[in-house]
């Protein structure tokens, strides 16, 4: 009788070598070589689910969403502003290699559009998310996405250690705060 092949779980498996190639050796490390070797599959399974890099990375979107939504859930059933935004820093080594995958990830999604076009509409659909968290302030939209750039640029500076990840835990909530406090003129 033939082998039966979970094609769902080896689709995850060497997606997940792909985040572990990302976040490790970084975006010019992902090829379909390197990731059968962290998958420990052949180079031939790996093509035969993914026939190349961009399709290995556009089915990676998918892992990094995972795992984002896995840490916005792990603060909570209803989180607060606070426990939202403060869940997608990297502040330990998960969700620091997680850091590192989107970084390689956006580096990627700069030069295919499609890609870019994907993550805006996502980023949208979260920005309109913690604008919704932001009813007293006068204006929404604004400071959900200063508040989500901050959070980008505070990642990307704890992932090269330029600054601590808890300078970067109280420089975000500080802001938190400060949007939270505005009131409608």
């Amino acid at each position: 009788m033939p082998k039966q092949v979970d094609h769902s779980s080896r689709r995850a498996a060497i997606s997940d070598a792909v985040m572990r190639v990302l976040a490790r050796d970084g975006l010019e490390a992902v090829s379909v070589r390197h990731v059968a070797a962290e998958a420990d599959v052949s180079a031939g399974q790996v093509q035969h689910y993914f026939p190349t890099k961009d399709a290995m990375m556009e089915y990676a979107a998918g892992t990094i969403a995972e795992r984002i939504a896995t840490r916005i859930t792990a603060a909570g059933p209803d989180p607060d502003l606070h426990q939202l935004l403060t869940a997608l820093l990297p502040t330990d080594a998960d969700s620091a290699a997680d850091a590192r995958s989107l970084i390689g990830y956006l580096a990627f999604a700069t030069v295919r559009p499609q890609i870019a076009a994907t993550m805006a509409t996502n980023g949208r659909g979260f920005r309109d998310h913690v604008a919704g968290l932001l009813p007293a302030h006068p204006d929404p939209h604004t400071a959900a996405n200063t508040l989500l750039a901050l959070l980008d640029g505070l990642s990307l500076h704890v992932t090269v250690g330029q600054i601590p990840a808890e300078t970067a835990r109280t420089l975000l909530l500080s802001a938190i705060d400060e949007a939270t406090a505005a009131r409608p003129h």
